[in-house]
């Protein structure tokens, strides 16, 4: 009999709230266990807890205490190395060590709650100690600092002592994804299982679990097994997985069933054989698994007693797709064992798309699993976190989120999807308006922000209704900003289309942030200057506010892998591509090819640029003055991007001044219109997106205008046929000054 579920997030992952998974499989086992549904279902961030563990005052007390003497040592190294500026900084921690002790909890105080009080002494008290990250931003703040800038200032404080952690304590330790370096393209897992022996591991991790097994002990039933489901979906997470699943071992015994799954575990562990993994844990659960835990459950509840047999790798069998199918549509994540109060709200970049990863704790979920695209050639095409596209139900998602939110205080929605579906956030943002709407309902527009693709979909038109609906912001892959980069990864878009997508969301006020790739198994150095020319046009012209470049990585999974297998790619200009690793024991996902790490030369200017660019500096240098070696001129127009930000405004206008079409519907996106008597007559008065908008009209003409964008039936929705019988000239204006064409069910 398995009646009991224990969830855990090991740590480290973001600091600002929990990651999904675990809300997911508590919905599931809650909710959509189809047999033997367990009477016990409890969900654990670890990545919280140690976080909260660590950055304490036993916790500060205890890295001093077993770091002071290393910290001491390294410093004179330094010194007598001629690094002075990193042998000030250790000695001034240690020396700071009852300052850092004292105020660490208030700082933590500061991030999770505000903490006004505190923070006017935080940023002026002499007693606050201070890092180097500190010390830059006040210089850099051109006066006295005041308690607006604490939360910037406490969350730089973090990082520094942060660093400290990670110089004198455990050298593997960073703020987020801890020990990533041990787990990322190891091929074999003697490699990863040394990590077992860090600072971190046997000083905080294990006795932090230790503790979380005497808090739920006692809550278990005594009687039947427990399933515990560890979530890996980062590569830093792994080593603290196998801590926590050995501390589980080590508690329960027999008692205890341990899977790891997430996306780690699905992408890199599929062909992992080492026999030491499986003393850790006893089985690997691959994709959403929902098909798999069904079967588990169903197997121990017809086991009259004995513990059944449990394969080691967990996959979907035929006979469950439909239920798992099912589940996937049908399932609200669970956020009810989360105490969002105990997470830092994190104000650590002063870019405003960035700090939305890290600034607020948003309820997570997806409107769609895997990628409605699912083509693009670098991408794990294979695996089913994007080949199967399953779209959930947006009413019932957007209903459970919305009762969270309200109940749990946290006002805002982050969709986590490979790539949001533009009908499903349009349906997302159709129920945020309607729920605001309602005379019984709490709170306004719940803001939200997601992962999208740049695609032609994504109009002028359904950006504003996204942005009434509550969008703040988007994310998306540009990868290869060039006409013949966005061809050879097979994105799906072009420049134009890429254009008129940003301006769009610009326009209607949305957030866009890009992500982006270099070092392509095929691009050239004018592939990547041509690149960089694109984005920094695209900054230039307002139409991005954030980006990061990430190395391309070769994957299994993917489908220009797939394509050389099948003879493809073997003789290009380039030299081909041809893979160099071999298989081991473990991860095999990530692989080597050759001339992969002639890319590395172009990351410190890429990165340079970029920063720049960011902060809007920078903008009209030449490429070619970002790196330190010879590169040629781009090949693209300078105005290029300019040329289509034209093109889109003839398509916007030329839509906006069509006839009203009978069979669409409208929405209005300006505020009330208010009748305003002038010396001429009648105007017509309202704001759109900011700006006053006054239109000239007769009274009996201003109240058809007025009954128009109000339907009867429904407070979202404008009245088309009413639309269509006001003059054209009239509905022209409305078009260009906040009535927007959208089709809805």
């Amino acid at each position: 009999m398995l009646n009991s579920v224990v969830i855990v997030q090991p740590p480290l992952v973001q600091l600002n709230g929990p990651y999904p998974s675990g809300a997911y499989l508590s919905a599931f086992f809650r909710d959509f266990a189809p047999a033997g549904r367990p009477s016990f279902v409890r969900w654990i961030d670890g990545s919280n807890e140690l976080f909260l563990s660590l950055f304490s005052r036993a916790g500060m007390e205890k890295i001093f205490s077993l770091s002071r003497l290393e910290a001491l040592s390294l410093a004179d190294r330094n010194e007598r190395n001629g690094d002075a500026e990193s042998a000030f900084q250790l000695r001034r921690y240690v020396s700071r060590e009852r300052d850092w002790v004292s105020w660490i909890d208030g700082i933590v105080s500061i991030l999770r709650t505000g903490d006004r009080e505190l923070s006017h002494a935080f940023v002026r008290s002499p007693s606050v100690p201070r890092g180097a990250r500190m010390d830059a931003f006040l210089a850099e703040l051109g006066g006295e600092p005041s308690a607006d800038d604490a939360r910037m200032l406490a969350t730089l404080a973090l990082e520094d002592i942060a660093d400290f952690v990670t110089v004198a304590f455990d050298g593997e330790f960073s703020l987020v994804r801890y020990a990533e370096s041990l787990a990322m393209g190891k091929r074999n897992f003697a490699e990863v299982e040394s990590g077992l022996g860090r600072p971190l591991v046997e000083h905080f991790v294990e006795p932090l679990f230790e503790r979380l097994w005497d808090g739920i002990s006692e809550e278990i039933p005594s009687d039947g097994n427990i399933l515990f489901c560890l979530s890996v979906p980062f590569p830093g997470c792994l080593v603290n997985s196998l801590a926590v699943g050995r501390s589980i071992k080590s508690r329960w015994g027999d008692r205890a069933v341990v899977l790891m799954g997430g996306g780690y575990v699905s992408t890199e562990l599929r062909g992992a054989v080492n026999e030491r993994l499986f003393s850790y844990v006893d089985a690997l659960s691959f994709d959403r698994g929902y098909g798999c835990l069904a079967e588990l459950l169903s197997s121990f509840s017809s086991s009259s007693g004995r513990r059944p047999e449990v394969q080691r790798r967990l996959l979907c069998s035929p006979d469950m797709a439909s239920f798992e199918r099912e589940v996937t549509e049908r399932l609200v994540p669970d956020y009810g064992d989360i105490d969002f109060s105990r997470y830092p709200r994190l104000a650590d970049d002063p870019n405003p798309m960035h700090r939305l990863w890290s600034d607020g704790t948003w309820l997570k979920a997806y409107l769609a699993h895997g990628c409605y695209w699912h083509r693009c050639s670098f991408c794990d095409v294979g695996l089913d976190y994007v080949r199967s596209y399953v779209p959930v139900r947006v009413p019932s998602l957007y209903a459970g989120l919305r009762e969270q939110a309200l109940r749990k205080n946290v006002r805002g929605f982050h969709l986590v999807d490979e790539a949001a579906p533009p009908r499903a956030l349009r349906d997302f943002a159709h129920e945020n308006l309607w729920a605001s709407r309602r005379a019984s309902s709490e709170g306004g527009v719940v803001p939200f922000w997601g992962n999208i693709r740049f695609e032609k979909a994504f109009t002028r038109d359904l950006a504003d209704f996204l942005s009434s609906g509550g969008l703040v912001a988007v994310s998306g892959g540009i990868e290869i900003a060039s006409p013949e980069g966005f061809a050879s990864v097979d994105k799906g878009i072009d420049l134009a289309s890429l254009v008129s997508v940003c301006a769009a969301f610009k326009e209607a006020g949305i957030l866009v942030h890009a992500y982006l790739i270099y070092g392509y198994w095929n691009e050239d150095a004018q592939g990547v200057v041509d690149a960089a020319e694109t984005m920094r046009q695209l900054f230039a012209a307002g139409l991005v506010d954030s980006a990061f470049w990430h190395k391309f990585v070769l994957t299994r999974h993917s489908r220009v892998y797939r394509e050389w297998q099948g003879g493809m790619h073997r003789e290009s200009a380039c030299g081909g591509l041809r893979p160099i690793d071999e298989e081991g024991d473990f991860a095999n996902n990530d692989l080597r090819f050759e001339g992969e790490r002639a890319a590395e030369k172009y990351t410190a200017g890429l990165d340079s640029a970029l920063a720049a660019w960011m902060a809007g500096e920078g903008l009209d240098l030449p490429i070619r003055s970002w790196f330190a070696f010879p590169l040629p001129d781009p090949s693209i127009a300078p105005n290029v991007v300019d040329s289509c930000v034209a093109a889109y405004e003839a398509f916007r206008d030329g839509a906006r001044d069509a006839p009203c079409d009978s069979g669409a519907s409208y929405y209005w996106a300006g505020s009330e219109p208010l009748p305003v008597r002038e010396a001429g007559g009648t105007s017509l008065l309202w704001f759109y997106l900011g700006d006053e908008i006054r239109m000239p009209v007769d009274a009996p003409i201003a109240k058809k205008i007025v009954a128009a964008l109000r339907r009867a039936d429904g407070p979202v929705l404008a009245d088309t046929a009413a639309l269509s019988r006001l003059p054209a000239k009239i509905f022209r204006h409305l078009r260009r000054h906040g009535l927007v064409k959208i089709s809805l069910p």
